[in-house]
């Protein structure tokens, strides 16, 4: 059973990291035209490379750590409400 869950978490947070990478660079490259080369568009870059690699982290915490193994997936969705609620509201493609 606990094969099944750690299997269902690795492909949430493989999605996950598709969603950090695909709309989340367009909502970086968003706020890093609207706000120009700025303290928040640095803190908005690092938030980003925060969050992208968070996921491969959590994965590596789930399958390899040694207890608590479900708390680490806490991290990338924590990062993922942080970046998107912040910075990456605009996520289109212009």
């Amino acid at each position: 059973m606990e094969i099944l869950l750690k299997i269902c978490a690795t492909l949430g947070v493989c999605m996950g990291t598709i969603f950090a990478l695909l709309p989340g660079s367009f909502g970086l490259l968003n706020f890093r035209n609207e706000h120009g080369n700025s303290w928040l568009s640095h803190l908005a870059a690092s938030t980003w490379w925060l969050l992208v690699l968070a996921h491969p982290f959590a994965l590596y915490r789930l399958w390899l750590g040694d207890a608590y193994h479900f708390q680490w997936l806490l991290l990338p969705v924590t990062l993922h409400l942080l970046f998107f609620s912040l910075f990456g509201r605009n996520l289109s493609t212009r």
